[in-house]
């Protein structure tokens, strides 16, 4: 079967009941956003609700009941301040700039008294608003494997919402550790490494064509981001493991090259930030692409996603504690969103839902210098007056 089109698609809205640190929380997407919040606020947790939609529908290792199993059971992903209602559910829309909900899905899982695992409640699968896949379980059922699979996952099933199931097959989640991609054993990795440890496998089966390309327009970015460098190809060792090898200008008249074993971790984590952008793909999901990074690359990187996205269309999701992120040029405030935890659970405000914040953007400040400051934990302020030392 052809591979259907899902090019422009991307996430619009998600809704999170009981998942992990949020009781009850929604958000509105665009095609960039923005998490800002303190440590453990659930930012990490926030895309990982959105890998989850990836693993119910990975064909080999997927499913419901391997979803949850790679977060450690039902038990670790509801929340801790889930009191009456204890089911969770994850309820989002997939569209376009046109009509932000041609797709919509709705997953809502539990564990029933005596029953040794969890099954899906209910669920949903809605087509420009129209209903066109639903199940719903009693909890008195006498048959509850029949609800051990979601109804997205099962092949048979598929005809009628492939597109969906394409576009959640579609979504990367990416925190490039150089040290795995550094990995020589990592080079010819079979299994996608949300690491890193399969970028130099990305690159190498990319067409000639495409890669040289791409690895083109990385080269201009790396050009003004790290001193001397030249240019950058992809090699092959003697094993026929694949490298990376830039070149770097020095006083002799031609370049030298090295390979990604010695590359910085900052240029490493550029390399597959960037190589991720140009793939046309689903929702790319970033932690922290500022680290390593300086501060005035890292204030470059909005204007490089929205460059890329004119080419690939490929949503990008990313958490940040950087001012400069946020701060850059052209951030609006419908991309910031802010977590803030409480009690309760942790709770999502978009920065244009804030007056403060808006008056102060109004009144001449950044989007960043607006809203960061209220993401700061509450306090922090003390942490310079704690002894560490003291017996």
């Amino acid at each position: 079967m052809a591979k259907i089109e899902h090019h422009g698609l991307r996430l619009t809205r998600l809704k999170l009941t009981n998942w992990r640190n949020f009781q009850a929380a929604e958000v509105m997407l665009s095609k960039r956003a923005f998490f800002i919040g303190p440590n453990a606020a659930g930012k990490s947790n926030l895309l990982d609700a959105i890998r989850f939609l990836r693993d119910l529908v990975k064909p080999i290792a997927g499913g419901f009941s391997t979803a949850l199993e790679l977060r450690d059971g039902l038990t670790a992903v509801r929340c801790l301040q889930a009191r009456r209602i204890n089911f969770v559910e994850i309820d989002v829309d997939i569209g376009n700039d046109e009509n932000r909900s041609l797709w919509s899905y709705r997953l809502r899982f539990n564990r029933f008294p005596r029953e040794p695992f969890p099954t899906v409640e209910e669920e949903e699968i809605k087509r420009r608003g129209k209903s066109i896949k639903y199940q719903a379980r009693d909890k008195d059922t006498q048959d509850p494997f029949r609800f051990s699979q979601s109804l997205i996952q099962q092949a048979t099933n598929q005809a009628e919402f492939r597109e969906l199931v394409e576009f959640f097959t579609s979504i990367r989640y990416l925190h490039v550790v150089p040290q795995i991609v550094r990995d020589p054993r990592r080079a010819l990795e079979r299994n996608e490494d949300p690491f890193g440890g399969d970028l130099l496998k990305r690159i190498n089966e990319a067409t000639p064509r495409t890669r040289d390309a791409r690895l083109r327009r990385v080269a201009e970015a790396l050009k003004i981001a790290v001193p001397q460098f030249v240019d950058l190809k992809l090699d092959h060792d003697k094993e026929g493991r694949p490298h990376l090898k830039a070149g770097f200008k020095h006083w002799r008249p031609n370049p030298s090259y090295q390979t990604e074993e010695v590359f910085s971790d900052g240029t490493l984590r550029l390399i597959g930030f960037l190589w991720s952008l140009g793939e046309k793909d689903g929702p790319l999901l970033l932690e922290e692409p500022e680290l390593s990074l300086h501060p005035d690359v890292v204030r470059q990187l909005p204007a490089m996603i929205a460059r890329m996205q004119r080419l690939s269309g490929r949503q990008v999701c990313m958490t940040t504690h950087s001012d400069a992120l946020v701060g850059a040029d052209g951030v609006g405030l419908h991309e910031v969103h802010r977590l803030i935890p409480s009690e309760n659970g942790t709770t999502i405000e978009t920065a244009k839902n804030n007056p403060e914040i808006r008056t102060l953007v109004e009144s001449g400040l950044s989007v960043g210098e607006a809203a960061m400051p209220l993401a700061r934990p509450k306090g922090v302020e003390q942490l310079s007056l704690f002894d560490a030392v003291a017996p």
